[in-house]
């Protein structure tokens, strides 16, 4: 792959899991032409960590973003216009050329590159491009979006004739998940929130077990900033900077564990003993129960220690 100067690619666009958007116009190209569009396919939602549809895609290192979306939770539209400089330009081809090793459902491991360009979009005009692939996510460039108007009429047929704060109104209650209107009714629109998911931490999990077991083969580990990668245990062992997870699937000699953290209760938990102990170690601290019943995870640095209590876990015999 290292030979190649061509790379085939999809491009996709994801958001939040329960702040929808939809799209309204786009591209990705060049100064010349456009290389793929981004094509509305109806409100995107499904959370950072998925990829989204693919919409079209290209063979050449895109060097212009363009893209215009509506955030249904925020009532507003957003614009992002933007080149996309050399540095990073370089990066998604030595990405690409480089690809990285994964591991099939049959438990084969072998070298393949990326398949996706991924565009995330979040409240507060968040814009984040990943390359993606099987099991694999990779940040490449983040961007901020500013607010623009787009017409009611101009953006759908518009039916009923509907004012354009009646067109806010209306998609908000339809579109928008309860949950999230609760949220927001009590807490604001979190605007910061993707932003802060972006920052990396010196951290390792620390597993403990009731009786002699260990962590067998690999890890999955998807992160709050909307990365994910298979790891082998071996490379785990030392401290990272790494974003925060949002989810890990553990592999133990006779049975595995998913673990669903909560993001902002991680984010909070880090926050809190960064600030109480700058530059020092944390450890994601993880009990395995009597029987393998559950798993209990604990932030640590030096004495402070902060229980993820809204973690969601889940455990299998293999």
């Amino acid at each position: 792959m290292e030979n190649k100067e061509y790379f085939n690619w999809g491009v996709s666009v994801t958001a939040p899991r329960e702040y929808p958007v939809e799209i309204h116009r786009g591209y990705l190209g060049n100064e010349n032409k456009m290389m793929a569009a981004f094509i509305s396919t109806g409100t995107v939602e499904e959370g950072w960590i998925y990829d989204g549809e693919s919409l079209s895609g290209g063979n050449e290192i895109p060097k212009q973003l363009s893209l215009t979306w509506i955030s249904y939770a925020e009532k507003k539209f957003w614009k992002v216009e933007t080149a996309i400089d050399q540095i990073t330009q370089n990066n998604i081809q030595k990405l690409f050329e480089d690809g990285y090793m994964n591991k099939d459902q049959n438990g084969v491991w072998s070298h393949i590159t990326y398949k996706k360009i991924t565009v995330g979009l979040a409240p507060g005009g968040t814009v984040v491009l990943w390359l993606s692939g099987p099991n694999k996510k990779i940040e490449i460039a983040h961007y901020q979006a500013t607010e623009t108007f787009v017409s009611v009429n101009e953006f759908y047929r518009n039916p009923d004739e509907d004012t354009q704060q009646e067109f806010y109104d209306i998609f908000y209650k339809i579109e928008v998940p309860k949950e999230t209107k609760d949220y927001i009714k009590k807490n604001g629109v979190p605007v910061k929130l993707w932003k802060e998911f972006r920052t990396k931490y010196n951290y390792r999990f620390n597993i403990h077990f009731y009786k002699t077991d260990k962590e067998s083969s690999e890890r999955e580990t998807e992160y709050v900033n909307g990365e994910k990668e298979i790891v082998k245990v071996e490379d785990l062992i030392i401290y990272q900077n790494k974003p925060l997870p949002s989810y890990c699937r553990f592999w133990f000699s006779q049975y595995n564990a998913e673990a669903e953290f909560d993001g902002e209760e991680i984010l909070n938990a880090f926050k809190k003993l960064t600030a109480a102990h700058p530059n020092k170690k944390i450890e994601i601290e993880a009990k395995v129960a009597f029987m393998y019943k559950t798993t209990t995870f604990t932030v640590r640095c030096e004495r402070d220690e902060i229980p993820l209590e809204k973690t969601v876990v889940r455990m299998w015999k293999n």
